[in-house]
């Protein structure tokens, strides 16, 4: 159970940190399409659209691939929560309350944040910029909550692979 417990943390932490790198991507290249460096055709295509136009319809494409990445991403680490918390059960003490809580942040961010963060982001992806205030600090209180979970997740993770991998 050791080792599918340190199995478990690896892929979770590796998906976790894949995840973060993934979503800032996307909104780079946003910016990237409608840079200098554009495909000619891309820019013939876009053409016809106003320039705010053109970035909220690349933006909402980057908000929906990543939507639907971390809907599927949240199933993975369901799943991979479910299989820490049992591989490290017999471990007892500190490595099972680290796996229930990367458990709990995930089903914080699942339950709560997840859902909140698309539902206001779909209505914001097409609203001018800037964000009026209120709508734009709440977006970012959710984000920075739910990117606060993903540390605690993180920070746990880590702490319980080092508890586990020490013990004989």
């Amino acid at each position: 159970m050791r080792s599918t417990a340190l199995l478990a943390i690896g892929v979770w932490i590796g998906l976790l940190a894949a995840s973060w790198a993934m979503a800032s991507a996307s909104f780079r290249t946003v910016d990237r399409l409608l840079g200098t460096d554009a495909r000619p055709e891309l820019q013939a295509r876009l053409a016809p659209l106003p320039p705010e136009d053109r970035r909220s319809v690349l933006r909402h494409v980057a908000a929906e691939s990543n939507r639907w990445m971390f809907r599927t991403w949240t199933v993975a680490e369901l799943a991979l929560g479910g299989v820490l918390v049992a591989a490290s059960w017999r471990q007892g003490g500190a490595a099972r309350g680290l796996a229930l809580v990367a458990a709990a942040a995930v089903i914080v961010q699942a339950a709560g944040l997840a859902p909140a963060i698309a539902t206001l982001g779909r209505s914001l992806d097409f609203r001018p910029r800037p964000l009026p205030a209120a709508l734009g600090r709440r977006f970012g209180l959710l984000h920075a909550g739910y990117m606060l979970a993903d540390v605690v997740k993180m920070v746990a993770l880590a702490a319980a692979a080092l508890l586990i991998a020490r013990r004989p």
